[in-house]
């Protein structure tokens, strides 16, 4: 049952590392996998899920999604930016995400462990993954490859962890990156919460040990929806059975989720990555940073306009009445103008810059205002993509 989709459609066997039926809580065996597949490439640690859509001879843009997301975050984008800006647009899971792998944690990620472990130590033993940065470029670089595309230019889209792995990936391969958009970065939470100094502590028993902390009850259906609608009063039926089925999911069928995100929470720097953003920002390609006026997380008066600084060539965008995830909640506002960013030369200034508005919109207007057929596509925004923003929310937003 852990190799079906939603639709009844079997996910190839090979795809992910998932428990069989009888490893699966009987509570939860009746769940079938939420994630509807796309495309998928073998990667060096497990399949990738992945899609390409585009015109073949249009700029490639990547898109990174954040901590416990999937590629299902930017679907709408993905398809508006192709349609109306003619641009060729990659979405894919991250590993430990969505249906791509979720490989093993190496509990001795240091670049020195193979000659400092004795031989067959379990914990380095086999195909372990990082979970750092470097580790999701590198997955990024061999998909890039795979799908034929190794040897682009490409733009660079992600939101918060997906913000940083697009900084990560510009300072690996500066000479590869056009432009770089990114709404709210992870790696400036300005508070350092008590549970993560336990993480750090005890990490290498926690990660370990976390698929097997898991308890039931927490995710019991009626319980979960309790949660939920305290948060979110006016969510439906049906989105709050796809939020639960894709943490039960998640937790309870395939495997090495719990311990991925423990891993990547505690491999990540998300207090202070001022040496990597200002790296970047050394370079003079036009950056786009865009924030939710009511981001509570990283408050864009400060943080927003502290990250603005690092960069040479830089414009801060803050969205009102947007949280977090700005590319949700207003996505009439913010997509349209990632579209008119990434039309702009990759030398221009963005000084020179006061709008930023696609092709075509008319100057008389200080505003840009899309088109009906552009409102409908972006204010329709697909159930998958709601449900990607709840999961997001309701997880680790960082």
């Amino acid at each position: 049952m852990g190799n079906r989709t939603s639709s009844g459609d079997k996910v190839p066997s090979s795809s992910m590392r998932c428990r069989s039926e009888s490893q699966v809580p009987r509570c939860f065996r009746h769940v079938k996998c939420p994630y509807a597949p796309a495309s998928t490439a073998a990667g060096a640690y497990g399949v990738v899920n992945y899609s390409l859509i585009g015109p073949e001879d249009g700029q490639v843009v990547v898109c990174f999604h954040g901590l416990n997301g999937s590629r299902l975050l930017f679907q709408d984008t993905a398809l508006y930016l192709s349609r109306f800006g003619g641009f060729r647009v990659l979405t894919f899971d991250l590993y430990g995400h969505g249906l791509s792998n979720a490989p093993p944690v190496d509990l001795c990620p240091g670049r020195s462990c193979s000659s400092a472990c004795r031989p067959g130590c379990f914990s380095c033993s086999g195909t372990r993954a990082r979970y750092d940065l470097e580790f999701f470029v590198e997955q990024t670089v061999e998909l890039l490859e795979k799908i034929g595309l190794g040897s682009v230019r490409v733009n660079l889209l992600g939101f918060s962890l997906g913000g940083a792995i697009a900084m990560a990936f510009a300072r690996c391969h500066p000479a590869r990156v056009a432009r770089i958009v990114a709404i709210s970065p992870s790696g400036f939470i300005p508070r350092v919460p008590r549970l993560y100094h336990v993480l750090r502590a005890c990490w290498c028993c926690l990660i370990p040990l976390a698929p097997h902390c898991l308890c039931t009850c927490w995710y019991q259906k009626e319980r979960f929806a309790r949660s939920v609608r305290s948060e979110n009063q006016g969510m439906a039926d049906e989105s709050v059975h796809n939020l639960w089925s894709r943490f039960v999911w998640q937790l309870f069928v395939k495997r090495g989720v719990a311990s991925a995100t423990l891993a990547t929470c505690q491999r990540v720097n998300w207090f202070d990555l001022s040496a990597l953003f200002r790296d970047v920002g050394r370079h003079s390609r036009p950056v786009l940073l865009v924030w939710g006026e009511r981001d509570t997380l990283n408050p864009p008066s400060t943080i927003g306009k502290k990250v603005a600084a690092f960069f040479a060539n830089a414009k801060l965008l803050v969205i009102p009445r947007a949280g977090h995830i700005a590319i949700c909640d207003k996505p009439a506002e913010v997509v349209p103008t990632i579209l008119g960013f990434l039309q702009l030369p990759d030398d221009v200034r963005l000084d020179n810059v006061p709008n930023l508005r696609p092709a075509g919109a008319s100057t008389a207007n200080a505003r840009w205002k899309p088109t009906v057929d552009e409102s409908a596509s972006l204010m329709g925004a697909s159930p998958e993509a709601r449900v990607d923003h709840s999961v997001a929310c309701k997880s680790v937003n960082i």
